[in-house]
């Protein structure tokens, strides 16, 4: 009987741990994103006005946005940021109507 509470503990407690793990990446994913997408808008309006276009706003993006990250000393790979911001530019343009 003490053998089954122990591993019914050990697994509690893994479970539980399993759970905070993924709270916290899903709230470190939430924040990426809203300072992607924070970058973004931001990058789009200073392109406006530096006629700036395509590659880029893109380089100005990933430049803002790891240093944005970086002092929030969130760590993400330049795959990853490069994918996450075509995602927001493809999304924004849909919300503007653009093709």
């Amino acid at each position: 009987m003490e053998i089954i509470v122990y591993v019914l503990v050990g697994v509690a407690f893994f479970l539980g741990n399993l759970l905070l793990h993924s709270k916290k990446m899903e709230s470190k994913i939430k924040i990426v994103r809203k300072i992607v997408t924070h970058v973004v808008e931001y990058v789009e309006q200073i392109g406006n006005l530096k006629n700036l276009h395509g590659e880029q706003k893109k380089k100005l993006a990933m430049n803002l946005a790891k240093k944005a990250l970086s002092e929030m000393h969130i760590k993400i790979s330049d795959n990853l940021l490069d994918t996450i911001i075509e995602s927001i530019v493809f999304y924004l343009n849909l919300q503007k109507g653009v093709k």
